[in-house]
């Protein structure tokens, strides 16, 4: 089916098995990098609540391009801390302007690809379902690719 595809047409590949994401266009692949990836742990919170770090699986669509993000912790960052979560969705101790790196691909139900602060644990399945990418193939996978493109994550 990718292969069908057009020679104009962007769209990226993440292998979740290997760590590899590859952002094609056509035949030709403009990145290949090492990423992370969920790390499928669960974790218990509050009230029986369950968290599955999982990336997820199928075909999904860049709907928005992000430069800057800003992460607005959810609950299960303040749980894995030992810290209560703040009541308020805009507080200012859920916001971390950092964490996300320089940009954000967004697929939707709070998965992106985005940068990292732990360029040593790329390669890992390490993170909470997002793909992690280093500066330099975050940056190639940002400037490469525009909101609509597909993602292919398997």
């Amino acid at each position: 089916r990718l292969r069908q595809k057009s020679n104009q047409d962007v769209y990226i590949v993440i292998d979740t098995i290997h760590n590899r994401l590859q952002v094609h266009r056509g035949e030709h692949v403009l990145t290949d990098a090492v990423c992370a990836t969920g790390s499928g742990k669960f974790l218990l919170g509050p009230k029986l609540r369950t968290w599955h770090f999982d990336t997820p699986k199928g075909v999904f669509t860049i709907l928005r391009k992000v430069e800057d993000p800003i992460w607005a912790k959810p609950e299960w960052a303040f749980i894995e801390q030992g810290k209560p979560a703040p009541v308020l969705p805009w507080a200012f101790n859920r916001l971390d302007p950092s964490a996300l790196g320089k940009y954000a691909l967004r697929l939707g139900d709070g998965y992106e690809i985005h940068g990292t602060i732990y360029p040593a644990l790329l390669g890992r399945h390490i993170t909470h379902g997002c793909i992690r990418l280093d500066d330099v193939d975050l940056q190639s996978a940002y400037e490469n690719t525009r909101a609509g493109n597909k993602v292919y994550i398997y």
